[in-house]
């Protein structure tokens, strides 16, 4: 298995948690609390994730795409890994 596809693996069963404690805990009494919180960790999770996932080529962060507005460069992230990074071309395995 190959690093991208590890990482889609993982966003799998980020959904299929997320899923299962909405259906398990929302009738609890503060079940929505629960729902919340684990919506605000796991995005922690994941920008620490996105500046740590980089290319072995150039050491840019892959999961960061820059958008290109009124002359200024911004970065935008993206939930799914490309095949290729986007600065220098290379194939991520």
């Amino acid at each position: 298995m190959n690093r991208r596809q590890i990482y889609h693996g993982f966003l799998l069963a980020w959904l299929a948690a997320f899923l299962l404690l909405g259906f398990l805990v929302w009738s609890f009494q503060a079940g929505y609390l629960m729902v919340v919180i684990f919506l605000f960790l796991s995005s922690c999770v994941y920008v620490l994730c996105a500046f740590l996932a980089r290319c072995p080529r150039c050491r840019l962060p892959v999961l960061l795409r820059p958008v290109r507005t009124f002359g200024l460069e911004f970065y935008t992230w993206s939930i799914v890994m490309p095949e290729r990074c986007r600065h220098c071309g290379t194939i991520l395995s």
